[in-house]
């Protein structure tokens, strides 16, 4: 390695405010397969298992988070939250902002016409920089990376969009009707600890949806689901909805 590829290396751990104990398993995680090959013939010190660890460490650590921040959303809310949160169009952008576009060591052969390095490797490369992290200092250190990149994101709320049913009812309210949509909480049933909340949604007089839930909050955004439905919102936009 020369001194300015470990410069840029260097640098690259100030910007993810992470020190590597062991900086071989950095330089690994920057290795992508087509550099190791064209260099030594073998792959056996790129980044494809960094990458395998980095995928794994950076799903749990967003479901972890998602659940903490948002527990009254469901099963499915979650996995289309993650699933606008971990994505290539996500890491590619997280890969430019940090410069790894500028640190990976890619083969002329992956190269689109020698110039251009491909999204799909520089998505590879976030992953493969989880998984160093994690390899190097523990899983608590990795979850922290990840939310520290994933910070803009997560401070933008558009991963939201897609489960927020609330907000899109709101939007289409004030776009057709001129109004805000209204809930009332119809009742509650069952135990304390096992208490189901009912609510409907109202624009104007009309009645638009009704929904259940453990609490107020997820019982108004399945009412909100089932109004969106009704405005055929969800058929359009929402492939599971409807």
């Amino acid at each position: 390695m020369g001194g300015t590829n470990n410069n840029r290396l260097y640098e690259l751990c100030n910007v993810i405010n992470y020190n590597f104990s062991d900086n071989t398993i950095l330089i690994q995680a920057m290795t992508h397969s087509s550099y190791s090959y064209e260099t030594s013939g073998s792959v056996s010190e790129s980044n494809e298992v960094l990458e395998f660890l980095g995928d794994a460490v950076l799903s749990l650590s967003v479901a972890s988070y998602l659940v903490d921040h948002f527990p009254d959303r469901n099963e499915g809310d979650l996995s289309k939250m993650r699933a606008e949160l971990v994505n290539e169009r996500t890491l590619v952008q997280i890969a430019k902002r940090i410069g790894l576009d500028k640190r990976l060591m890619i083969g002329k052969s992956a190269k689109v016409g020698n110039r251009e390095i491909p999204r799909s490797i520089l998505a590879d490369g976030v992953e493969a920089l989880v998984g160093a992290v994690f390899r190097d200092g523990g899983y608590q250190a990795a979850s922290d990376l990840v939310v520290r990149l994933l910070t803009p994101f997560l401070i933008d709320g558009a991963f939201e969009r897609g489960t927020d049913y609330k907000t899109r009812l709101q939007e289409y309210s004030q776009r057709i009707y001129k109004v805000l949509p209204g809930y009332r909480l119809e009742g509650a049933t069952g135990p304390d600890h096992l208490r189901i909340f009912e609510s409907s949604v109202w624009i104007g007089n009309e009645k638009m949806g009704e929904g259940k839930g453990r609490s107020i909050k997820t019982s108004e955004q399945e009412a909100a689901r089932r109004a969106l439905e009704r405005a055929g919102i969800l058929s359009r936009d929402d492939p599971e909805g409807g």
